[in-house]
């Protein structure tokens, strides 16, 4: 037997959150052929013949094309016939260190989608990372002076100063912004971020709880709140949260996202060190949260994961269970139509 991964490189996703960041993306994991985000060794038969290997790698340059040719189209002016949004493209100048053209895409993408909380905060982080933090305060402050009753551009100066520890400022100007819109979920955020900083726990457990209700979608506040628990000193309390929503029948999805996130992680460590048993009662634990959650899109990669962990610990019949499990919900998951084998 022979390890897929050395003919590909699996890829892994992790997710890095601190109390004011989120990894850009560019491409959605949608967009991936479903074989690269297989966390665990897939295998190829020793039997495999030199012609279906070929195939394989005739397969994976089209696929990097496609892939770069998305990325190179973002990047251009103006394309064949093809639009791209202005946060598109600043987006992905930023995602290539090209901080400065990035900020002029942004400065173009505020005329063309009105104030957002989140282009400042891009902007911003793209300002910081060139150490040009005069020019971001300078280029704020004359748009604030044109926007007065803009509780995002209040937000961005506020953030600002939060990246330059200067937290005392930033607070005041995150109480500005959530005055002039109390469903600003970025500021709250930011808030509860300052309070962390300087354990005020209670009053940032009040802002973040904010920020979730003007927004329970994003999952970064959530993670913020797990954060602020573990600083806390009260690391299951996240979970003790999550079980009670579900018990009230609501609320419970970013509790739930976020919890299987962190099982994920903890899952991929127990399969490295070789621990199948653990790694398989980890998405146990994975696949039960998002059955609560009713969420299919995190119930298949689940459910796949878990035929391949127990094909790998030697229970072929148990991983078909679990393949035919995913044709149930999702019948053009390719990997899993290859691994299942017709009953005679």
């Amino acid at each position: 037997m022979v390890p897929l991964g050395m003919l590909f490189c699996i890829l892994k996703t992790s997710i890095h959150v601190s109390m004011i960041e989120v990894p850009v993306r560019m491409f959605h994991l949608k967009q991936m052929p479903q074989i690269l985000n297989l966390p665990f060794k897939y295998k190829i038969s020793s039997q495999c013949n030199w012609a279906e290997l070929l195939h394989v790698f005739c397969l994976l340059p089209a696929f990097m094309f496609l892939v770069l040719g998305s990325a190179i189209a973002e990047a251009q002016p103006h394309g064949e016939g093809i639009q791209f949004s202005e946060k598109n493209r600043a987006d992905f100048y930023f995602s290539q260190g090209q901080f400065k053209k990035a900020i002029e895409a942004y400065k173009l993408a505020l005329e063309e989608n009105g104030q957002s909380c989140y282009i400042f905060r891009s902007m911003v982080r793209a300002w910081d990372a060139l150490g040009a933090h005069d020019e971001a305060k300078t280029y704020l402050n004359e748009y604030r002076r044109s926007n007065e009753k803009s509780s995002e551009v209040w937000y961005a100066l506020g953030y600002l100063h939060y990246i330059k520890n200067e937290e005392k400022k930033a607070e005041e100007f995150f109480k500005k912004a959530t005055t002039l819109d109390s469903a600003n979920g970025l500021a709250w955020n930011n808030w509860a971020a300052v309070l962390v900083n300087n354990k005020r726990y209670s009053e940032a457990l009040l802002k973040v709880r904010t920020a979730i209700q003007t927004n329970p979608k994003e999952l970064m506040y959530f993670f913020n709140l797990k954060k602020i628990f573990e600083e806390m000193g009260e690391p299951n309390r996240f979970e003790e949260e999550y079980l009670e929503n579900v018990k009230q029948g609501s609320g419970a999805w970013g509790y739930g996202k976020v919890l299987a996130r962190s099982m994920r992680q903890k899952a991929f460590k127990d399969y490295d060190k070789g621990e199948l048993v653990k790694a398989i009662a980890g998405f146990e634990k994975i696949l039960n949260i998002y059955r609560k959650i009713n969420d299919i899109d995190g119930q298949v990669p689940a459910l796949f994961s878990l035929g391949l962990l127990h094909e790998e610990n030697g229970d072929v019949e148990k991983g078909q269970e679990f393949f035919r499990k995913v044709l149930s919900i999702n019948p053009a998951h390719i990997q899993a139509r290859e691994k299942v084998t017709p009953k005679n």
